[in-house]
């Protein structure tokens, strides 16, 4: 297959997205996880209720249980029986003129068909209860079957378990659940001038960001990030740590993608037989993206600067990583505010600009930050999204709507009240 150059956006990231597309349950590993490490986690299974719910008819308030009948004519004095609480099934069968105490969350005592809450009680002696206000058969008694019957759907495959999730995963009793596993990710830097973070850089050195960015960026989408040795712009040096790298579910690798003397990864990888199937993209930052497989595993080759390989992870190795774990491909969600200030943008490619969103009164708000280029990773600190400028846009006037990229939680929202 051609190796693909110049591809518009849409069309790298609907290339990326046939590959997710084309891989089954069966390329999916699973695995068995205790419910309590299950947190955000995708499932590989549906679950089912295994019993009625409510199991039993249960009471929905504090008071007494009785026979409807008894309590249409008020008030009413009837026999007091004792109580029951949560947890306790009362032997005892009500028979006209009677009640039981009752507390929320007990089975209703069998001949009952009422629950009177306490507040509509008095007990003038330990052998009587006077009932103030009369109730309907079925009043406040949740009724065996009534929310949900067994064998319902609980949770389905593919989804995601937030708190409610375990909270009925722990109901019907899945104290271990089979969950589609983390995908493990080789980040590989390359480069000569690459120092490690604890190192002061020499002339003509940059500490290693790329490797603790891409980092972050696994995290957050649900992957297990492992970061190799960063490789020199040596071949064989370079073919040993990607051999290393092609161990994991993916494989990223910063820098060596541009037309250099020195960028030697295309090479190497078609000396190893990983097939590229494009190798630029009109967009900025991020021009030299290399998407790439070799077998079941993913090869990104990402950009050096860091807000191109910021960018490039965001729009075309997220879907990879959300379809590894079950979820299925999906794209960026786009939102849409009002633009600020002026943005010109004369590169003829889709563009990406860092911008702090935010609700400033009257909608969504887009401040697009100065930044100077894509090795300038300090400008992008402090944004919160992505303006999308689109293909040969020249010009973006203030007040302008714009499609906006998040790719952080907005916390200068309105708080909400109460």
């Amino acid at each position: 297959m051609p190796v693909l150059s110049s591809l518009t956006v849409n069309n790298a990231l609907r290339l990326v997205v046939d590959h997710c597309n084309q891989l089954k349950d069966k390329d999916l590993s699973s695995e068995v996880v205790s419910l309590r490490e299950s947190y955000g986690r995708i499932l590989a299974e549906s679950v089912y209720l295994d019993t009625d719910q409510p199991p039993f008819d249960r009471s929905m308030r504090d008071g007494y249980a009785v026979l409807s009948e008894d309590i249409q004519k008020l008030p009413a004095r009837l026999k007091y029986l004792g109580e029951v609480k949560a947890g306790e099934v009362s032997s005892l069968r009500l028979k006209k003129g009677e009640a039981l105490q009752i507390m929320t969350g007990a089975p209703v005592p069998a001949g009952a068909d009422a629950v009177v809450m306490v507040e509509y009680t008095e007990r003038p002696n330990s052998d009587e209860v006077t009932i103030l206000k009369s109730s309907i058969s079925k009043s406040n008694i949740a009724l065996k079957g009534s929310e949900r019957k067994v064998g319902d759907l609980l949770v389905s495959k593919g989804d995601r378990l937030g708190s409610i999730e375990l909270g009925g995963l722990a109901s019907v009793g899945k104290s271990q659940i089979s969950l589609f596993k983390r995908p493990t990710v080789g980040i590989l830097a390359t480069g000569d001038e690459l120092v490690e973070v604890d190192e002061k850089p020499g002339p003509g050195q940059i500490r290693n960001s790329n490797a603790y960015l891409l980092y972050s960026q696994v995290l957050k989408m649900g992957g297990i990030p492992k970061i190799l040795q960063t490789a020199t712009d040596n071949i064989k040096d370079l073919t040993n740590q990607i051999n290393k790298g092609l161990r994991n579910d993916v494989l990223l690798i910063s820098g060596g993608v541009s037309m250099g003397k020195y960028d030697l990864v295309e090479p190497v990888m078609s000396e190893l037989g990983i097939q590229i199937y494009f190798e630029s993209v009109t967009m900025r930052p991020g021009k030299p993206t290399v998407f790439a497989r070799k077998g079941k595993q993913f090869v990104f080759g990402l950009p050096g600067n860091p807000v191109s390989t910021f960018v490039a992870f965001e729009l075309f190795v997220n879907p990879v990583l959300k379809t590894l774990q079950g979820l299925g491909p999906g794209t960026h969600p786009i939102m849409r505010g009002r633009l600020e200030r002026e943005v010109i943008e004369k590169s003829g490619r889709t563009t990406f600009l860092p911008a702090v969103v935010a609700d400033r009164g009257g909608g969504v708000k887009v401040d697009p930050v100065p930044w100077k280029g894509s090795a300038d990773i300090f400008s992008m600190v402090g944004a919160n999204g992505l303006i999308v400028v689109p293909l040969e846009t020249e010009r973006l006037s203030p007040g302008d709507l714009v499609d906006i990229i998040l790719f952080e939680q907005m916390d200068n929202f309105p708080q909400c009240t109460f």
